[in-house]
């Protein structure tokens, strides 16, 4: 953009190239660095291990061409904020040329799971259930994924995942079941975080009407536009949101596509809320916001124990979290340690800093903090109220399979001679 500056080139084209693997040899030593380990040394015998390690095959690479970003006139290089925009709408285009593949969506339903395992059954359920999903609203699907029901792609991915030890298997009973190794979460969570946006609308809407259920008493329609206002502040600095009149419109539009009576619905009772909100099976805000949000919990305990007044720096902050993370995780207060890393820690440092919460000037800092901590611990219980409907709805849904195929395998019964 300088040089089409200063030489005043016109319509520049800015093209998003979008590359996607279904397994990265450096995932693990980058996750390792978020949870605040050591980098380890690269020295003549780490390179000579790594070229090794290359050998094992780590599936597929894909090429996706996003929509260009045509920049009719180049701003000033100093223009900081015309440079962040532009980066912006490169941004949003490079997420919708994102394709799903198995890798990242067996890591984001496996990790919705967690710590619970999945049947093979299960999972595959799940897995047909988002991509029809996905389909109906033309996000981009790679080839294993768009095999067809006669073809199962997912046992050989799933092989891979387990020869690299991403993933544990349990061949011992009845069904086999996989999960992501607890300690392998964080390397999970690169593939799952790849494609985690194409959900976020989903999500949200979910989150809200989980919300308007436990108010009744309020105007459903005010309190749920306004939460999901609060869901975008309060998650914008882990996704691009567009500006607010275009995120409503989304949001709309996803609402539309589920249920074209949405509206009334949502103005007609807590019955028919729940039955809107069942329209949108399987609900995934779990598998979306969890993971920041267990991390921002971390963050916000520690800002709420700080006396009036009291202040502390962003790298003291971090770094208090990470250990006080791995314990909230010891003891079950977060479900994953993808929620134990830096770069979380520093986004929920910023949004704190956002919305105030060091001004020494506001009287009611320390009452702010603590209610922001409360809001944060509310949408994870709603997040929790979400996994377990969607664990018990996919457990009738299989059910349900298995009685039709024993009714269609049963032999007829016989005619009576009246009939």
């Amino acid at each position: 953009l300088d040089a089409a500056h200063d030489m005043d080139v016109k319509d520049v084209h800015i093209v998003p190239m979008v590359t996607s693997f279904d397994l990265i040899r450096d995932v693990e030593g980058y996750a390792d660095e978020q949870a605040g380990k050591r980098k380890k040394a690269e020295s003549l015998s780490w390179m000579i291990g790594y070229l090794r390690s290359m050998r094992e095959p780590m599936g597929r690479i894909y090429i996706d061409l996003g929509e260009p970003v045509v920049v009719s006139q180049a701003p000033d290089p100093d223009d900081k904020l015309a440079l962040s925009k532009l980066a912006f709408r490169v941004a949003v285009e490079a997420n919708r040329a994102t394709p799903l593949t198995l890798t990242s969506m067996s890591c984001f339903i496996l990790l919705a799971w967690a710590p619970r395992g999945m049947t093979g059954r299960e999972l595959r359920s799940m897995m047909v259930m988002l991509v029809r999903w996905a389909e109906a609203r033309g996000i981009r699907l790679t080839e294993d994924l768009q095999a067809g029901p006669k073809k199962n792609p997912v046992p050989k991915t799933l092989g891979m995942l387990k020869k690299h030890g991403l993933i544990m298997e349990y061949d011992q009973a009845q069904e086999n079941v996989y999960l992501i190794e607890p300690h392998k979460h964080p390397v999970a969570s690169y593939y799952r975080n790849s494609i985690a946006h194409h959900f976020v609308n989903k999500a949200t809407i979910e989150l809200a009407l989980l919300k308007v259920l436990e108010q009744p008493q309020l105007n459903a329609t005010d309190l749920f536009w306004q939460e999901t206002l609060r869901l975008r502040d309060l998650f914008k600095f882990e996704y691009f949101y567009p500006e607010k009149a275009q995120y409503r419109s989304d949001l709309e539009a996803e609402l539309s596509r589920t249920d074209a009576g949405w509206q009334s619905k949502l103005d007609a009772g807590a019955e028919q809320i729940e039955t809107l909100l069942l329209g949108l099976r399987p609900i995934v805000p779990h598998a979306v916001f969890l993971q920041f949000t267990e991390a921002y919990s971390v963050v916000l305990e520690i800002i709420a124990r700080l006396a009036p007044g009291q202040t502390i720096n962003k790298t003291d902050c971090v770094q208090l979290a990470l250990k006080e993370g791995r314990q909230a995780y010891l003891l079950r207060r977060i479900t994953s340690e993808a929620s134990i890393a830096k770069t979380l820690f520093e986004s929920a440092f910023k949004l704190a800093e956002n919305q105030g919460l060091f001004d020494d000037a506001d009287p009611d800092c320390t009452a702010k903090r603590r209610a922001l901590l409360a809001e944060f611990r509310a949408l994870a219980a709603r997040m929790e109220k979400a996994r377990v409907g969607t664990t018990a709805d996919t457990e009738r849904l299989l059910e349900a399979e298995d009685s039709a195929a024993e009714s269609s395998a049963a032999p007829a019964a016989p005619r009576s001679p009246v009939h």
